[in-house]
């Protein structure tokens, strides 16, 4: 189906840079741990604002995101108002492994009206079935990378509502551009499904505003290229968490993830994909605590919302929320 796809060869999807998926020094011991550590969680739920349909304008602002936890948000961009990589379970398949530890600050039921649906790629942290189910008959339209639809249309959603993207492919709605952009990542919800579908970061550009956000994915020189090419970007959403040495090729390391805002040429950095699963070895708030301190060294203007809250790039205040009181 894919075989006159540049990025598509013997039967998977492929990174722009050869990409080592094994994970050397990975004992049995440390995925014990890895499992059944609970000392990286938080010891009790931490602040959020709880959200409703009341909670957002009737019509979509010109430029403001709501992080609910980890990589799903609400962005309005110039009047379009986007559901990123929504999921509000837990994220595995599996019972008792990668439950949340802090719940979403708004229901399915309470979404506002939407316009698309962008979903980054397919691992069950960015793509959940339950929540395709039921956005199925209320949302218009879902932009997925390539290979994802065949999801989607299991679980409900009609051909007609599905837009699929390679990279550099793109869909305007109303005035504003979505264009799948590179990412060095992976895709599979299972044992036999390694890279059959594609994983993709985003770019949006309306009439007066940018923003990017990364999906997952680990550094190299595409930043820079998206920088050059489409930036400078008004908003940045870049993963900042679940990252560790042992797969820093498709994770971004806490530098990493400002360096890729630096290469963006971003004016805003809000940082994503932490503070809802254990996914890595390090503590809940190692990642915001580890930003914020290189954000600070850098003079970048960092966003730090808590779940649920209403986040204007240039109004919203920069807290330290996750602190002890």
């Amino acid at each position: 189906m894919y075989e006159k796809t540049a990025n598509f060869q013997n039967g998977i999807f492929t990174n722009e840079h050869p990409v080592n998926m094994t994970a050397e020094g990975l004992t049995f011991i440390k995925t014990l741990n890895f499992f059944f550590d609970l000392s990286r969680k938080p010891k009790k739920k931490f602040p959020a604002r709880q959200l409703s349909k009341d909670s957002f304008p009737a019509t979509p602002a010109e430029l403001q995101v709501v992080w609910l936890g980890h990589s799903s948000m609400v962005l309005d961009i110039d009047g379009v108002r986007l559901l990123i990589d929504p999921v509000f379970g837990n994220a595995s398949p599996l019972p008792c492994t990668v439950n949340r530890f802090q719940a979403s600050p708004i229901k399915r039921e309470e979404l506002p009206e939407l316009d698309a649906v962008i979903i980054s790629h397919d691992h069950y942290d960015h793509l959940e079935m339950s929540t395709i189910g039921y956005l199925a008959p209320r949302v218009k339209l879902f932009v997925v990378p390539l290979g994802v639809g065949t999801y989607l249309r299991k679980w409900g959603c009609s051909p007609e509502q599905i837009v699929e993207l390679n990279w550099e492919d793109s869909i305007i709605i109303q005035d504003v551009e979505i264009i799948a952009a590179p990412s060095q990542h992976f895709s599979g919800r299972g044992l036999g499904d390694r890279n059959k579908t594609l994983w993709a970061s985003y770019i949006f550009i309306g009439e007066r505003h940018r923003a990017y956000y990364t999906g997952d994915g680990g550094y190299t020189d595409r930043f820079k290229k998206i920088g050059q090419e489409y930036g400078p970007f008004d908003l940045t959403m870049i993963e900042c968490g679940a990252y560790d040495k042992l797969w820093q090729h498709v994770h971004l390391l806490p530098g990493e993830s400002i360096q890729a805002h630096l290469d963006l040429r971003g004016e805003y950095m809000l940082p994503v994909h932490w503070g809802t699963y254990d996914l890595a070895f390090h503590k809940w708030d190692d990642p915001i605590r580890g930003i914020s301190a290189l954000a600070a060294e850098q003079g970048i203007n960092l966003l730090t919302p808590q779940m649920g809250e209403v986040c204007i790039p240039g109004t919203s205040s920069h807290t330290t929320w996750w602190e002890p009181a």
